[in-house]
């Protein structure tokens, strides 16, 4: 099926650069527009953004699986999303489950970090174990042997709830250890951290990724007692380790996150940690929204765009997904950034009126359309 979308201010986030033209989807890629050609459908974009599908870095789908995760496709096709990580819903006691089940019927690309706890992030009530004592690295390391097509990092979560602060180092010094054998990045969860983030930072290896740098829980966070961030973690991130803004319900905190901002401590990668608590809800809603409010914290559209499309997707080594070039998949987004005041908050009851809103009005996954706002085309 062939489209063709004109008149859009085209983003090729691999190339940095924005430009007003058309551009054709044919036979699942992106092709230059044909003269006589006959399309399935012309769409105009004009006024509007064309770029590569959103990657959402970190969500939760094992739905039915673990109980803080949503219906992939429903979640992701209406916010532009095309392609997802999922951040650590199963470990490897898990994972092929959720291969055989939940992936093999989604239409949306999901990849996954591995949890390093082999019963994953299965339900709310109780937290996943990670004592190293208890890691099945035999078991990970044929894991990412056998599935490199689809595993993409390992995943744990040092937050005083699951690690005690006098356990939490030798705990991350052996998935990091895992993690090299298996030749991939570590993803830590920082929310209420059991060590202090610079600390942990050092710890971590050029590629590894801090997620829900912008919480506000416990006295571990990116800021110190002054407000400003701590030094460690600009150095950090000269020696390569990344920073997920990753908002979740309970992780991300506004004035931490315009603080830091203020301060030149940007993030790599934007995501939503979306899960069934905030499902559309706040203080999350969705990927679109919470990039929004990164506009009127002063960055640029295509920094916004690129934290949530070419970063993440060279990232997982699919630099093609972050592309417009002919001959890439033609995963497509097309938004309209409408001017109008929105709300947004944090589950500490902060909030901040934006004065702008990208907004998804059509979603192609590899040539298909897989959704297309009421009012628009």
């Amino acid at each position: 099926m062939d489209f063709l979308i004109k008149n859009g201010n085209v983003y090729d986030p691999a190339q940095g650069v924005m430009k007003k033209k058309d551009i054709a989807l044919h036979g699942g890629l992106i092709a230059a527009p044909e003269a006589g050609r006959e399309y399935r459908q012309v769409v105009d974009a004009e006024g509007c953004i064309v770029t590569a599908g959103l990657i959402d870095y970190h969500v939760h789908y094992f739905y039915g699986g673990a109980e803080n995760s949503v219906n992939p496709d429903a979640g992701s096709f209406c916010c532009g999303v095309t392609t997802v990580v999922d951040g650590g819903s199963c470990g490897v006691g898990s994972y092929e489950l959720y291969r055989k089940s939940i992936m093999a019927m989604s239409d949306v690309r999901i990849l996954n970090d591995l949890l390093i706890a082999s019963g994953g992030q299965s339900n709310d009530k109780y937290p996943e174990n990670i004592d190293p004592a208890l890691f099945d690295e035999e078991k990970i390391l044929e894991f990412f042997s056998k599935y490199p097509d689809n595993l993409v990092g390992i995943k744990t979560r040092i937050s005083k709830s699951i690690i005690s602060p006098k356990d939490a180092e030798k705990s991350l010094k052996r998935t990091i250890e895992i993690a090299e054998k298996a030749k991939t990045r570590v993803v830590v969860h920082v929310t209420d951290c059991s060590l202090p983030l610079a600390e942990l930072a050092d710890m971590l290896r050029p590629g590894d990724v801090m997620c829900h740098i912008y919480h506000s829980r416990g006295e571990n966070t990116c800021l110190d007692a002054d407000g400003k961030v701590h030094e460690g973690l600009f150095k950090a991130r000269e020696r390569g380790v990344i920073f997920d803004a990753s908002n979740g319900r309970s992780n991300f905190d506004l004035e931490v996150c315009k603080a830091a901002i203020q301060q030149g401590f940007t993030p790599d990668i934007i995501s939503s940690d979306i899960n069934s608590s905030s499902f559309f809800l706040h203080p999350l809603h969705s990927l679109p929204r919470i990039l929004s409010k990164y506009l009127d914290f002063g960055m640029s559209l295509e920094a916004v765009l690129d934290t949530a499309t070419i970063a993440p997707a060279r990232l997982v080594s699919r630099p093609e997904l972050g592309s417009m070039e002919e001959g890439t998949p033609a995963d497509i987004c097309i938004m309209r950034l409408e001017q109008k005041q929105i709300k947004h908050e944090d589950i500490a009851g902060n909030t901040f009126t934006g004065s702008q809103i990208l907004m998804p009005m059509m979603t192609f996954k590899g040539g298909s359309c897989m959704y297309c706002r009421a009012d628009f085309c």
